[in-house]
């Protein structure tokens, strides 16, 4: 369990829920946190009460077998001390971390400089880019697969309608029951895209006033949702565009050069410095070949804007 036992981890972040950690309980959770992506998105998640009403609604709404309004949700549950949110914050940990809950839980990575290609437990396949990361159980249950992704992955899902696939990518979830979809949704990046290539699938949020959204998306229509704003639009796309990088072809559309090498340091594992606003907002359009070299690339880029592109040691520079 990332170096604190489970009992123990249940323990901080029960107290972490109810703002009750003393110092060295804040310093020994923040050590755990760093371990990994993972870590720090289960503790983000822990710290977002419209996360945590919600997945309370979606409890008792199982326990009663009726919905449950946000307005029934008491507000001491977020916010007292009393013992009966003790007992309420318990029960989320385990909720909320699927480590804790029973059954294997598996945490992949996809290296740098490459595409890993997994199958998941029910068959369906999921391609990712360097440093892209999803977690997933070993085994699905009978009603629902759900996994959560951040970076850049394909899915084909295999099509089961009594148990939807959901993937949770932090700001937005990507729910289907069979389709072939690309989510690009970086933890760093202000906003999250689904490009549906076939099929049909839905993305659900919520809204900035909290209330829950669930768009509804059909075969060529690309998802940009906003992360600051809490909006998302649903436009038409050439999606396949969106795929091309399984191939090693990596395709841009009207991008930013700011945003194409962006994708580029990312995939080889750079650091990229804009000094010049003007340049790195120039928009392009075209295809790149990811190989092993990044000095190709670099060196199509130099020809093309001479003396504002720079590689230095482990830096891209746009100056």
């Amino acid at each position: 369990m990332d170096n604190i036992n489970e009992e123990r981890l249940k323990h901080l972040l029960v107290k972490h829920m109810l703002d009750d950690l003393d110092e060295g309980e804040r310093e020994e959770l923040g050590k755990w946190k760093a371990v990994s992506r993972e870590n720090s998105h289960l503790l983000e998640r822990l710290s977002d009460s419209s996360h945590i009403k919600k997945r309370y609604q979606d409890f008792m709404t199982a326990v009663s077998g009726r919905e449950v309004s946000s307005r029934k949700v008491p507000r001491r549950y977020f916010w007292g001390l009393a013992t009966a949110l003790a007992a309420a914050a318990v029960l989320l940990v385990f909720l909320l971390v699927p480590g804790l809950r029973g059954g294997k839980m598996i945490t992949y990575t996809a290296p740098q400089k490459g595409i890993a290609h997994l199958v998941l437990p029910d068959g369906s396949q999921v391609w990712m880019k360097s440093s892209s990361t999803i977690t997933y159980p070993e085994r699905f249950s009978r009603k629902s697969r759900n996994v959560s992704f951040a970076g850049e992955g394909y899915f084909e899902v295999m099509e089961n309608p009594s148990a939807p696939f959901m993937a949770d990518c932090d700001a937005f979830k990507v729910k289907v029951t069979g389709t072939k979809f690309d989510i690009k949704s970086y933890r760093d990046e202000k906003q999250g895209f689904a490009a549906l290539i076939d099929g049909e699938v839905s993305i659900i949020y919520s809204d900035s006033c909290g209330v829950e959204r669930e768009d509804k998306m059909v075969s060529g229509e690309l998802s940009v949702f906003d992360k600051a704003s809490r909006q998302n639009k649903i436009m038409k796309a050439n999606t396949t565009i969106y795929s091309s990088w399984i191939g090693g072809v990596y395709s841009f559309e009207s991008e930013t050069l700011e945003s194409i090498l962006k994708e580029v340091s990312r995939y080889y594992g750079y650091n990229l410095i804009c000094s010049d606003s003007i340049v790195k907002n120039k928009v392009l359009s075209g295809r790149l070949q990811m190989g092993d070299d990044v000095e190709s690339i670099i060196t199509a880029f130099r020809e093309f804007l001479p003396g504002h592109i720079k590689l230095e040691s482990d830096t891209i520079i746009i100056q």
